[in-house]
This record gives structure tokens, sequence and C-alpha cells, in this order.
């Protein structure tokens, strides 16, 4: 068992519905049924138990005010651990304010598992590419649509994941600094 803690951004119908069909095209192995499309805070670890869990993000919550975001941006991320190529849709608005989000939430019982030989980069994941150059003619091909999708964080979620189950949110805690 391991917990995650992830963002799911409010955004508009249209937005959303653009963003899962994209990601049902591209999904490679990677998406777990029943997350949907997310910005991942603290990745799978078992550092600490659910109880914990809860009270530090309800702490943390409780100090950090909802973020507005604008993505704009695709870029290709190159998986350092295997050969594949991931496709992210980053923001610039509100990139800043994610990025100190998942800083404060490394905190406390996370603070061990914080991975510094990884940058972290706010993002929310489109797809997965055996080929570089398939992910990098998507990304092309998105950021010549000048996107633009505005949503909002108001809360950060804790999921449970389990192999062979699906994920099974914890908490559901709302950003209220």
């Amino acid at each position: 068992m391991s917990l995650v803690v992830l963002g799911r951004p409010a955004m508009a119908a249209a937005d959303r519905a653009w963003m899962d069909a994209l990601r049902g095209r591209h999904r490679g192995a990677i998406f777990q049924d029943g997350l949907g499309a997310h910005v991942t805070l603290i990745f799978p670890t078992d550092a600490t138990d659910p109880t914990t869990a809860t009270s530090h993000l309800a702490t943390v919550a409780a100090e950090t005010a909802p973020i507005d975001l604008s993505f704009r941006a695709t870029m290709p991320w190159l998986d350092r651990y295997s050969d594949e190529t991931y496709v992210y849709l980053v923001p610039d608005a509100g990139n800043g304010a994610l990025i100190r989000l998942h800083d404060y939430l490394y905190s406390g019982p996370f603070s061990d598992v914080l991975r510094l030989d990884l940058p972290y980069v706010p993002h929310i994941t489109l797809g997965r590419f055996g080929e570089a150059k398939l992910a990098k003619a998507l990304v092309d091909d998105l950021n010549a649509q000048d996107i633009e999708i505005h949503a909002r964080l108001d809360t950060v979620e804790l999921f449970r994941l389990s192999e062979g189950e699906p994920p099974r949110r914890l908490a559901d805690v709302a950003l209220r600094g």
C-alpha cells in the first residue's frame, strides 16, 4: 500500500473533456483508473500512515490559499528510468504556488522521502510514448494550438494505492489559508 497526494484542479467541462479524450488516446499503461487528470503533489510512498498524512494535509491546507492556474503549454519529459517520454501540460500561472505547496507538503511525515535528485515540475500528464519523437510531435501540435486552460486548485486529496485494487480516496482537504 502506498499513499499519494494529488491536486485535481477544477476547470471548465469542455477543458476537462478535451484533456480526458487526449489522455485516453495516449494513455500507455500509466493512468490509474479513478484518478483522472491531476497534479501529483506527493508521489506514492509508504513513509507514513493515513491518519498522520491526513493531519499533515489539514495543517498545510489551513495555511495555503486556493491556487489559480493557467495551462498554456505542453512539454516532453524523458523518463530517466525507462525509454518512455511523457507529454506534460504545464502551468505558467500558478506554477510557483504549486512548487511551494509541494515543498510544504514534503515537510513533517513526508520529509524523509523528498527526492532531491529529481526536479519537481508541476504538470498534468497527457500521454506516454515509447518513442520520444512521437511525444515531441504531439507537443509541437498542441503548442501550435495556443492552448489556454484556466483552472483552480481548491483541495488536496489523499489516496491509497494498492496493487490490483482501484485507488481509494482517504481524505479531501480544502485549501483555506
